[in-house]
Order: C-alpha cells, then structure tokens, then sequence
C-alpha cells in the first residue's frame, strides 16, 4: 500500500508558537510613523433622514486632522454603495450599505462621518461634538409587523419591506396530508446572535506614495475579496493595491464580508496620504458588526402511525435588517436543510425575506444551516411526543439508512428565478394569493466560486493579450510592457496627474509574518458584482 504524506500522521502545525507566547501580529499590534486613528460618528436612531451635519466644533480640536462625511469621500468613489457580495438570486440594485449614510440613517449605530486624529481618544472625544440634524423616522423592528398592511418602510425610498420570496417544494404535500394519520405542528422564534470573537474588527491603511500603492491590513476572514471590491469602489488595478490579513482573532462569519469602514479607512488613507487605525470596540461589535438568524418558522407535519415522515410544509419569515450586504444565502440555505438526514417524501416551504430597521442578518457560524437542522429536531419532537415514542427512536426510524445511500433530495434540481422587490409591486400581505413555481437547494456557492475562476481567467487572458501586443510594438520592452494610461484615466486617478502606469509585479511578499494572507491575485473591477445593477440570478 502506497504510503501518504499527510493522512495517518500527525502534521506539524504552524502557528501555534507565535500565538502562545505572545508575540502574535493582529491590527491592532501595527504602528507605522506618522500614524492616524480613526473613530466613526454612529447613528442613535433606528430610522431618520439626515438634515445636516455640522463638524465645525470637531474640526478644531487639538489634534484633529479630518472629519469626513459622504460628501468628502464620494469624489474618490466609483459608486455609493458596497458592491453585492455573494450574490445568490436576482435582487434589487439598492440594497447593500453606503460606505458613509447619505441622507437616512437606517439602524442604530450606522456609521454617518468619521473623525481622524492623532490618537483614538482624541478621535472619541472629538466624534462626541459633531453635531448631526436628525429627523426621526417611523422605524419598524419585527419583520411579522414589517409585512402588515400600513406598516413603516425600513427606508424612504421603498414602497414595501418585503426584499424577495421564494418557494422550496417537491411531492405532492396536499396529498400527503389529506391521507395522513396524525398531524402536529410547530410555531419557532430564532432570535438574532452575534459573533463576539475576541478580537474584534479593525483595519489600518497606509499609502506608499513612493509605490503608488495602497495596502489595507484588515482582521478579515475574506482578503483576497475585499481587494477585489476595493478595486471596484476606488478605481484601482490589481498593482495599485494591496490586502493584507494578519492574525486574525476569531471571525465566525462577522469577518467574511467586507465592511463599509474598511471602504472609508481606504478612502480617508487617499485623502490624507497619512496611515490611518480604526480597531473597533465592543460596543461598535454589538451595534454594527452583522448577526445571524432572526427568523419566525410556522411548520406542519404529517406523519403514519409509526411515527415516520410522510410530509412538511410551512412558511419562514427571515429579518433581513436593513441592508444586504452578502445575498440571501442565509434564509436560503436554513430552508434547503430542512430536510436534514431524513427520509422526507414531499415537501413544501416558503420563505420572505424582510427589510427591518437592525443591523445586517448574514452568516454566522454555520451559515443557515443549523436553523434548518433545529426545526426539523423540534418537528420530530412533536411526533415522538404524540406517539409517545422515545425521541431516538423517532430519528432511526426516519434517517436514510445505508442501503438507500447516496439518497438524493428532488431539491438538489436547477432553481428558477425567484421573486424580488424589485419585481413585486406589494408586499404578500397586501397582495393577491398567486403560484409560484418551485425553488430548489442546490447551494450557490459553487456558482459564484465558478464565476471567481472565470473572471480571474479573463483577467489574466486581457493582460497576457496587451502584453503580446506590446511585444511586437517593441520587442524589447515585452517584460514590462502595459497600455498607457490615457488622460481620462489620469483625470479619474485619486491620486493625481502625477500617476503613472506601471508593469504588472508578482504577489507582494508575506515576509514579515508566515502567516500573513496577501491578496494579489489578477482580477479587474469589472469582473466582479456591482450594485450598480440587478444581476441574474444564479443557477448551481
């Protein structure tokens, strides 16, 4: 038998040493000369339209450099909004965060201006006296009130909470119940948490004015996509900048996603061409950091004399909070886990995915899928419980035994479409009963890594195509040959008439810690999603 390298032995591990005697790099371990700290101005309302915003009195305080509102950023930026990320169905193109609130505040702590001074507490003390003109708006907070005919909209701007709806289902669950025995149901609340890892979130940002490059040190769980997207808000290519994850303190989900802070920390380094520090607080963790869950699970089902499973069916009303940074693959894949290891012959689940006045719900720690497993184990409960049947046995009699292996769901067929606000006039609870055709549970992720690969591949096919094309314009220049910038692109550079083009270099060195992840791969801003617009949606 072939000896292996790694399966039976035990491998050295890497990281350990550093971490156990201290001498760990995390954010807030950097320091550069010169350096800035920054603190965000955080809304204290749930839901208000912003009339002004006064920073006269911050402004000059002792070592204040900046204080940077939408307005002061806006002209470095590409577009308002965070580009969608991870998208997973069709959704409408204004729903992810603005790097800085505009006009509306949309949840307590949404970050409004940004102070940069020479230390974090003169930051604090200075955030203290800027002066925002708030006008409180109806806010709603339950995403069952969010539906109700007459209720407030989470953002002015919208004509309905309800984000999209879409359908799980395959058998035929009418029929199922109609002949069943025994039927029980369930009414579930799972309510928000946080992700509260050690460390919480942070990031530095330094300009090498001499590289003309940007380099953004974030406690992130995702470097290489920040880059990407940080490409396409701040008009960059792939050498003009640089992400850089160091030590990493506990992510749990709350780090994959990037963060309107890191975009204004990126902007403000341009800005000022001073390295700036934003690590974030507890307080800042528990009001803007994203949460998990906050679904209401109405379930039924029906089951024979023997206590197994004949079918499901129910609806899930998901709090989607006030933004969607990262798609709908939560509330999608609680619904598809439904299921679990059960023999389950039909099925039929529908899901509405609802805009409230609260920090973001995104993935935390199992990503939906534990939702899904814990209503199931609570369905079968109620069928031990009215049997009165031990609750293991329940379980055997229903898990997909190894003669039926590999079982295949009728879920794992291709996902239509599904229905977005952006599509729908009202919300369910005002309009008509209508179909729908059926969702189905193969998981996005695949697509979306597909898509990745391909657009890394068209990236790198466009670079090596002018590089060719300058080879036989002059030969002697094909290492480090790439098109002149024209003046437009100048004219657009943060940076100034003073950029230059330059030739493509090999991934920045990790030198400085073994485990520092560096984001440098080709990639263009195009090749990645925009909120600019809808985009298709995404079949597996």
């Amino acid at each position: 038998m072939q000896e292996t390298k790694y399966i039976g032995r035990s491998v050295r591990r890497l990281e350990d040493r550093p971490l156990l005697t201290g001498s760990g790099r995390f954010v807030a371990d950097l320091g550069f000369p010169d350096m800035l700290e920054a603190a965000f101005v955080r809304s204290p309302h749930a839901h208000a339209a912003i009339r002004g915003i006064d920073a006269g009195a911050a402004r000059r305080c002792e070592g204040v450099h900046a204080v940077l509102t939408f307005s002061d950023l806006a002209p470095l930026l590409a577009q308002e909004r965070l580009p969608l990320q991870f998208r997973t169905a069709r959704l409408p193109h204004d729903i992810t965060p603005l790097v800085l609130a505009k006009d509306e505040v949309a949840f307590v702590g949404e970050a409004v201006a940004v102070v940069i001074a020479r230390t974090r507490y003169l930051a604090e003390d200075a955030a203290a006296l800027v002066a925002v003109d708030y006008a409180p708006l109806p806010a709603v907070s339950d995403c069952r009130q969010a539906l109700a005919p007459g209720a407030p909209c989470a953002h002015r701007a919208r004509g309905s909470n309800l984000l999209i709806e879409f359908r799980q289902s395959y058998g035929d669950v009418a029929d199922a119940f109609a002949r069943a025995p025994h039927r029980a149901s369930v009414n579930l609340k799972q309510h928000r948490g946080g992700a509260h890892s050690i460390e919480g979130r942070g990031a530095v940002a330094a300009y090498d004015v001499n590289e003309d490059r940007l380099t953004l040190w974030s406690s992130t769980q995702l470097a290489h996509e920040v880059r990407a997207f940080l490409m396409t808000m701040l008009r960059l290519d792939e050498n003009q900048l640089r992400v850089v994850a160091p030590d990493v303190g506990g992510g749990f989900g709350a780090k994959f996603v990037m963060y309107p802070e890191e975009v204004t920390l990126a902007t403000a380094c341009l800005l000022l061409r001073r390295p700036i520090k934003w690590i974030e607080d507890r307080r800042e963790h528990f009001l803007a950091a994203i949460q998990e869950r906050d679904q209401y699970w109405d379930l039924e089902v029906a089951f024979d004399n023997d206590g197994r499973l004949l079918a499901v069916r129910g609806q899930l009303i998901h709090d989607e909070g006030a933004y969607t940074p990262q798609g709908i693959n939560l509330p999608y894949n609680a619904s598809t886990a439904l299921p679990g290891p059960y023999m389950l012959p039909a099925f039929q689940f529908d899901v509405r995915v609802v805009e409230t006045n609260k920090v973001a719900t995104m993935p935390v720690r199992g990503a939906g899928y534990p939702e899904g497993a814990f209503a199931m184990e609570r369905l079968l409960d109620r069928i031990a419980d009215e049997l009165r049947l031990d609750r293991a046995e329940v379980r055997r009699r229903n898990l997909v035994p190894p003669e039926k292996m590999p079982y295949v769901f009728p879920l794992k067929l291709p996902a239509p479409a599904r229905r977005s606000r952006s599509t729908a006039a009202t919300s369910r609870a005002t309009s008509a009963p209508r179909s729908r055709r059926s969702t189905t549970s193969a998981f996005p992720s695949a697509s979306v890594e597909a898509e990745r690969a391909a657009a890394i591949s068209a990236s790198a096919s466009a670079t090596a195509s002018r590089e060719r094309a300058a080879a036989r314009s002059n030969p002697a220049s094909c290492a480090s040959a790439v098109p002149a910038a024209s003046p437009s692109t100048l004219a657009r550079c943060p940076w100034g008439k003073g950029s230059r083009p330059r030739s493509p270099r090999s991934a920045p060195s990790s030198s400085a810690s073994r485990r520092t992840t560096s984001a440098s791969w080709p990639a263009t801003p195009a090749s990645f999603p925009t909120a600019r617009a809808a985009s298709p949606a995404v079949r597996p």
